[in-house]
Formats: structure tokens, C-alpha cells, sequence
């Protein structure tokens, strides 16, 4: 089928199924309330409705098409002739980092180099180190690290590390700057993530489908969630291998070469990125205005715009990331996220991009706005539900008996289309053993299903109010920052969650008693929402708990092919993260005064600085000041700031050193 039949008959489907819910709404809401009143209620379910009806006939076109071949269809074709690979073509392999465990990103990157050896094609693929990192602790720890994991793999010739002095534009900023230093050399880069791992057959058959078809300039791998052990961690691994290939079978059949970039897990046609996927920065002051912060989905905008194919590998595996531990560090990537997705909105109308492009930034700038437009829609509603009431004019009873039904069925049809794609996942699953074997089996795997959804239904209404809140405070104008994720698994303490949740437990509680006092009706159709947000300190407490997650694991709930029956690269990864690097790991706090009294240490330092033209002077008075430092032996004096302002000026560091030895020696 053309690609322009397909993406009609979905907005047929989707027009369809949206045109018949807000026919049947509409009629019964006309009934019951003032125009003024009904009108915005119905253009609000229109716009709510559509999105939850695309995503269903998306889920289950990709559904047919899994049924109808276990093998999923590829994106790019293959070529007549088998693929000779070629090792003249080169690839190199990029993780950036910002304030990142050094011990988990070089676990990861050593885990992938060794997969990418085992193929036999290595020696074609550098690998970039690609550090942003202000912690100066974490600075030199990276570099420590580094050196140790080029010893151990003896790839002392394909492992590179560069360390920025300036945060500029951030990631965007930091894959800008290698493509202008070192871009030239290569034909592609994958672009990975701090906590991505990928198979080496993978990044082997990543370059071959390139090489194949010569117009993609991004092909997206869809990476899987693994390694975390929390349950809801484990809930959204659970979902992703299970209800994810309907998804993105759907996705990428409707999308073809208009598809999205990730940012990360993707590999990228170096020339024409470099030449036509530079971000602008948009007028005005943040939050609107300033430096793009969701930089991958305008980057695939710009590639399609100079003509090139933006394409997901839907069928390719072997492509891995971590997700948040805990629903408060989920919420706090989803609030960094939203404000990069709003930026979107500034660029629906720009100059240039296909209308594919312009539907993905509409979408994802939905993906936030959609929650308090769901919230405003619940209260018009209901408002509307309650009008007759308040007014003392109440409905005859069989037309009043006649709306609540049609008002329950719409409940269910939409709580249903929702819920189907599980299904469809679910029965996907059982054809096919292997798959089966590894989420525990029939029984176990839809005790899954059944838990995540409804642990996914009582998040839906947390996620909701931080949706509004974070979306409203960027309206008013709050910027918010962009720090290091969280990846450790730590646990929620009660203190912090309830300083997270306790007004969501406070609107909880109103939204439970006004729909008992003024339409007790209604209490039931929201009873998923104020639920899940009267409840939502305990449930995110539980949420995040290791331990219960374990447990879930030892009953076989909630369990994945990647844990039970892991792929090499992922058995390499745990190894190397239970025996950091094969040696003794120096304590980050312990290297700045290494870095003054070691050589090696010093040299090393010294080094990465001139050759990748990073040295800054420190300027006179921070100069003077840690030479004073030194001499009385009182380093620790110094913040963070001007530690990493020493540490990057290494005439400074020489001198230092020698005021170190000197009253060592006194």
C-alpha cells in the first residue's frame, strides 16, 4: 500500500471513530447543558478523543501486521545482492555525558565495544567518550576510567575521550562540536546515551541498512528498558517488551520516511547532519525562547527537510537503556521533557518542514498539554452533569437514566480502545515460544498484564497533575533546568514523598467530595482519578521499592526475556557493573589531590587537555588564590567551580604541583 493510502486510511479510521463518540457525547451533552457551556466541553472531547483514538488504530494496524508475519516487516528494504561489509566505511560511536557514574557509562560503552569486537568488524567503528561533566570529580574519575578501560581492551586506537570546558546547547551542542572537530572522518555516528548499551550485530546491520539505501539520513533503533529492578521500574520494562512492537509496527508502517529521532540509539549520516541540522535559537527569553531543549525530534524535522529519510528499525533488537527507578525521577525527566516539547510548538509553523514533521511536534507537545486539557474537560463535564441539579430544573428520569448510560458506554469504549492494545500485545506473546518463556509464561505474563494495568491506572492521575503543574509553571514563565538524571535505585523515603504528593492527595480528597455532594453519579466514572491521587504517597513509595520488585520477580510477575534468558552484551554489562573496570577504584573525592601529587595521573590530565585544545587559563585571581591554598595545604577550600577552573588550566596545575611537593617536603 502507498504511503499516502496508509496515513489516509488511518485518519479515515481515526476521523471516524472520533466523529462517532463526539455525535453520540454530543447529543446527550446538549441536553443537558448551555450551549455556551457544551461547546467547549465538546471541542475538548474532539482533540482528547482523536489522540486516544490515533494511538488505538496505530496499535492495531501494527497488531494485524505482527499477526499476519512473526517476522515484523522492515522499514528498509534489502538490497539484491548480499552485503559485503566494507571496512573502509567508517562509524564512530558516540556517548555523551553529563555528570554521569563513571563506573555505569564505561561499564556500558566496554560492554558494547567487546559485542562490536565479537562480530569481527571492529576495527571499522571508533568510539567517542563525549564528556559535558562540571563535577570536577566526576571529570577526572572519567578520565581515570577511561585510561583503565582502554588498557583492558586494548583499543588504546578506537577509544576516545574529550572533555568540553563550556556546556554549550547542551547535548545538541556537545554532538555539534565533535561533528565540527572530527566529523569529516566518518560516515556515520551512532549516537548513544549515558546508560545505552547495544548489541554489536546491531550497529553492524545499522550501517549495512545505510550503506543499502543511501537516502536515510536517521535510522532509529527502538531501544528496550532493562537492568532495573524496582517495580515500577520493572513495570515499565514490562510494558515496553510486551506492548511496544504493536505499537511501533503501527508507527512505523503509518510514519515510513517521515519517522521521529530519540535521540539516542539511532545511527546518523554524518555530512548531511552536520550541514543541515544545526538548531536555532528561538527568540525570546526561556521558557519559549533560548536554546532548543528536545533537540531529536527538530533534528529529524531538518533532515527531512533537506530531503533525506528519517526511519525506524522496528524490527531490529538488541538496542537497550534504563528507565527512571521511581515515579518522582520519572515526573522529573517528564518536566525537562515538557518544556524542550513545548518549544515545539514555535516550530509547527516554520519555514520548510514536511507536515509529518509538524504532526510530530504537534504531538509531542500534546503528550503534555493533553493532561490539562483532560483536566479542564473533567471539570466542564462534570459541571455540565451537575447544572440541571444545581439549578433545581432535574432532567426527566428516563432521559436522565438514558445520558447516564450513554455516558457509561462512552467510558468504557474509551477505557477499552486504551486497554486493547495489552491485548493485542498479549496475544502476540503467545505466539511465539521463546518470548513467552522469558516474561514466565502464559499464566504469569497475563498476571503481568493485568498488575501493570492497573498500576498504570492509578499513576495516570498523578502523572496528570504534574503534567498540569509543570505545563502551567512554564506558561508563567518558570524555566527549568537540565541536570543529570538519576540512576541509581535508591528507594522513596516517606519525607519525600510526601512533600511530592501530598497535594495531589489534598485534590484528591476535594474532587472525591464535591462529585459525592453535588452529583454522586459521577463518583464512580472518577473514581480511577481520585484514587490513584489520594493514594499516591503510599503508591509511589511502593512503587519504588527494590524490594517488592524482587519479590515480584521471584513470583515471576512483571519479568522479560532480558532478565531471564539475558543477551551477551547484557551479561557483559551486569559483570563489569558488579566488578567496576577489573581493578581497584580510586574514590572521586580522593583525585584532585592525585592530580596534584601523581605524574602519571598529572600527565594523563595534561594530555586529553592539549589534545583535544580544551586547556583555559584560570585567570589571575583564582590563580593566586589556589596557590595560597596549596601552600598552606587547605584544597578542600575551594568549590567545586574553581576546583574545575584549576583542573582545566594545566600551566596552573604544574605550578601547584610544585608548591604541593615543596611543603610536603617542609
Amino acid at each position: 500500500m502507498r504511503v499516502s493510502n496508509r496515513r489516509a486510511l488511518i485518519t479515515f479510521l481515526t476521523l471516524a471513530m472520533t466523529g462517532l463518540a463526539a455525535y453520540i457525547f454530543g447529543r446527550e451533552l446538549f441536553l443537558r447543558a448551555p450551549v455556551l457551556l457544551a461547546v467547549p466541553v465538546i471541542i475538548l472531547f474532539i482533540v482528547l478523543f482523536f489522540l486516544i483514538s490515533l494511538s488505538f488504530w496505530l496499535a492495531t494496524v501494527g497488531f494485524v501486521r505482527r499477526l499476519i508475519s512473526e517476522q515484523p516487516a522492515r522499514s528498509v528494504a534489502k538490497s539484491a545482492d548480499a552485503y559485503v561489509f566494507d571496512p573502509s566505511v567508517r562509524t564512530a560511536i558516540l556517548m555523551p555525558v553529563y555528570n554521569e557514574d563513571p563506573s555505569r557509562v564505561l561499564a556500558g560503552l566496554r560492554a558494547t565495544y567487546e559485542s562490536l569486537a565479537a562480530t569481527g568488524h571492529g576495527g571499522a567503528f571508533d568510539f567517542f567518550l563525549l564528556s559535558d561533566t562540571t563535577d570536577p570529580d566526576l571529570w577526572l574519575a572519567e578520565e581515570v576510567g577511561w585510561a583503565q578501560l582502554r588498557t583492558l581492551v586494548d583499543g588504546s586506537s578506537q577509544i576516545f575521550y574529550r572533555h568540553r570546558a563550556k556546556n554549550v546547547k547542551r547535548k545538541a551542542g556537545n554532538i555539534g562540536d565533535f561533528c565540527e572537530r572530527w566529523g569529516h572522518r566518518y560516515r556515520y555516528m551512532v549516537v548513544l546515551d549515558a546508560d545505552s548499551v547495544m548489541s554489536g550485530a546491531t550497529l553492524v546491520e545499522m550501517v549495512h541498512r545505510m550503506e543499502v539505501d543511501p537516502d536515510i539520513g536517521i535510522l532509529q533503533v527502538p531501544p528496550v528498558p532493562v537492568n532495573r529492578v524496582s517495580l515500577f521500574a520493572r513495570c515499565q520494562q514490562f510494558a515496553a517488551y510486551v506492548y511496544g512492537p504493536v505499537f511501533l509496527e503501527g508507527f512505523a508502517w503509518w510514519s515510513h520516511a517521515d519517522g521521529n529521532y530519540w535521540g539516542h540509539n539511532a545511527i546518523i549520516r554524518v555530512e548531511p547532519f552536520t550541514r543541515h541540522c544545526d538548531l536555532p535559537t528561538l527568540p525570546g527569553a526561556p521558557p519559549f525562547g533560548g536554546e532548543i531543549l528536545s533537540h531529536d525530534f527538530v533534528e529529524a524535522a531538518l533532515m527531512r527537510r533537506a530531503g533525506l529519510k528519517v526511519c525506524l528499525a522496528e524490527d531490529l533488537d538488541g538496542s537497550y537503556e534504563e528507565s527512571p527507578p521511581t515515579l518522582l525521577d520519572f515526573a522529573r525527566r517528564d518536566q525537562r521533557w515538557c518544556q524542550g516539547n513545548l518549544h515545539h510548538l514555535r516550530l509547527i509553523f516554520g519555514s520548510g518542514f514536511l507536515p509529518m514533521s509538524r504532526m510530530h511536534f504537534g504531538m509531542g507537545a500534546m503528550a503534555y498539554l493533553s493532561s490539562p486539557l483532560w483536566m479542564l474537560f473533567m471539570i466542564l463535564s462534570t459541571l455540565c452533569l451537575a447544572l440541571p441539579s444545581v439549578a433545581g430544573e432535574p432532567l426527566p428520569e428516563a432521559v436522565e437514566e438514558q445520558l447516564n448510560w450513554t455516558n457509561g458506554i462512552l467510558f468504557v469504549a474509551t477505557m477499552t480502545l486504551m486497554l486493547l492494545p495489552k491485548l493485542w500485545g498479549y496475544i502476540l506473546l503467545l505466539g511465539n515460544r521463546k518470548r513467552l518463556a522469558g516474561c514466565g509464561g502464559p499464566v504469569h505474563a497475563l498476571g503481568s498484564i493485568v498488575l501493570e494495568s492497573l498500576l498504570s491506572i492509578l499513576v495516570a492521575p498523578i502523572m496528570m497533575a504534574f503534567h498540569v503543574v509543570f505545563v502551567s509553571s512554564i506558561f508563567l514563565g518558570f524555566h527549568v533546568g537540565w541536570g543529570a538524571q538519576e540512576r541509581s535505585e535508591r528507594g522513596l523515603h516517606l519525607a519525600a514523598a510526601t512533600l511530592a504528593h501530598w497535594k495531589q492527595m489534598l485534590a484528591g480528597l476535594v474532587v472525591c467530595a464535591v462529585a459525592w455532594l453535588l452529583l454522586p453519579a459521577t463518583v464512580p466514572w472518577l473514581a480511577p482519578v481520585f484514587i490513584g491521587l489520594i493514594f499516591a504517597i503510599p503508591l509511589s513509595m511502593t512503587l519504588s521499592s527494590v524490594r517488592i520488585g524482587q519479590a515480584m520477580a521471584r513470583l515471576g510477575i512483571l519479568i522479560t526475556p532480558a532478565e531471564t534468558l539475558p543477551p551477551p552484551v547484557l551479561e557483559r554489562l551486569r559483570e563489569y557493573l558488579n566488578q567496576p573496570q577489573g581493578s581497584e577504584v580510586i574514590v572521586p573525592e580522593t583525585l584532585f589531590p592525585h592530580l596534584l601529587a601523581d605524574p602519571a595521573l598529572r600527565e594523563l590530565h595534561r594530555s586529553i587537555l592539549l589534545a583535544t585544545h580544551a586547556a583555559q587559563p584560570a585567570g589571575l585571581a583564582l590563580a593566586r588564590r589556589a596557590e595560597h591554598l596549596i601552600r598552606i595545604g587547605a584544597w578542600k577550600r575551594m568549590n567545586a567551580g574553581e576546583r574545575k577552573a584549576v583542573q582545566g588550566d594545566p600551566e596552573l596545575l604544574d605550578k601547584l604541583h610544585l608548591l604541593d611537593w615543596n611543603r610536603m617536603a617542609e
